[in-house]
């Protein structure tokens, strides 16, 4: 098999990943159904919809424009279960929504994906998401060279309009939620190595908490995909995730 450089298939998966979002068309981005007992057709954001047809998309591009991507070296498997012996760390038990990576190869990995939709985000927040990514990007000599938090739709729940009044309000949102985070996940870990010193910390042993190290956060991207047709927004880093 020829080399192909991770840090190349980063970059080409970038605008691979560019291309296969502004092809994800309605129904697929925002579908409609109904209710028993509504006469009106009603629209959600469903994540497994959205991904699936991106995950197609992908693939379709890869044949053409995927060669700078890495392809067909490098290929794009969605919901990897990679848990038990097939985990990126030990005693790893995660499942990305998407990897760019050549399939049996530990020194092949290049890109790492989660997605959510705008009110999945909103709801249940990025830490899970955080994690993973985190996982496979300290993952030592088979880590991932870069990781994506990708986030579609503009809408949000009447319930959730305090934390975004408008659509323009939508990626400070995102950063502030992101970075707060981020944060957190950072001071837990810092606050949990300080207690493991002390004897009762050492008797109940040590736990599975992800950490997310600096390294991590400047190599993990926020993208904001709002609307079909559109390529997704960059956000920034969690280095630097400007909150102006």
């Amino acid at each position: 098999m020829p080399h192909v450089d991770r840090q190349q298939a980063v970059k080409g998966f970038r605008q691979l990943l560019d291309r296969a979002a502004r092809r994800v068309k309605d129904p697929w981005f925002l579908l409609p159904y109904s209710s028993h007992g509504v006469t009106e057709t009603q629209t959600a954001y469903r994540e497994r919809v959205y991904c699936y047809e991106l995950y197609h998309q992908i693939r379709v591009l890869s044949e053409s424009v995927g060669k700078a991507a890495g392809s067909p070296h490098f290929v794009a498997s969605g919901e990897l279960n990679k848990s038990g012996l097939h985990s990126v760390i030990e005693k790893g038990n995660h499942q990305p929504d998407l990897v760019w990576h050549v399939p049996g190869d530990p020194y092949g990995n290049a890109v790492v994906v989660e997605i959510k939709s705008l009110p999945g985000f909103v709801k249940y927040g990025p830490r899970k998401d955080l994690e993973t990514l985190s996982a496979f990007l300290d993952a030592g000599d088979r880590r991932y060279e870069h990781g994506i938090l990708l986030i579609y739709g503009s809408r949000v729940p009447d319930r959730f309009s305090h934390e975004f009044y408008d659509e323009q309000s939508i990626p400070l949102g995102i950063r502030a939620k992101v970075f707060k985070t981020a944060e957190k996940i950072q001071q837990e870990a810092t606050d949990e190595r300080e207690t493991e010193t002390c004897p009762q910390a050492a008797c109940d042993g040590p736990t599975d908490r992800i950490a997310l190290s600096d390294d991590a956060r400047r190599r993990i991207n926020v993208l904001w995909h709002p609307h079909v047709g559109q390529s997704p927004n960059d956000l920034g880093t969690l280095e630097h995730l400007p909150l102006t």
